[in-house]
């Protein structure tokens, strides 16, 4: 996970490792929406499916995007 002013994007690309699992990144890698950090394909999918969830309890395609 990043710290102080450091900003996750500085990182992304040289980054071997997933912030929340510790996994190898590969070629395949984004920022998470919530926190910023830097994921693997599969923290990506499983956050993608959190805000999927949030958008349908909501009833609202942009519910997860709210504050």
């Amino acid at each position: 996970m990043y710290k102080g002013d450091e900003m996750p994007i500085s990182t992304f690309f040289i980054q071997q490792s997933c912030d929340r699992c510790g996994g190898e990144l590969g070629e395949e890698r984004a920022i998470s929406f919530f926190t910023g950090e830097v994921l693997c394909k599969y923290c990506s999918a499983n956050e993608e499916a959190i805000r999927e969830k949030i958008r349908e309890q909501d009833g609202d395609p942009n519910a997860d995007r709210k504050t």
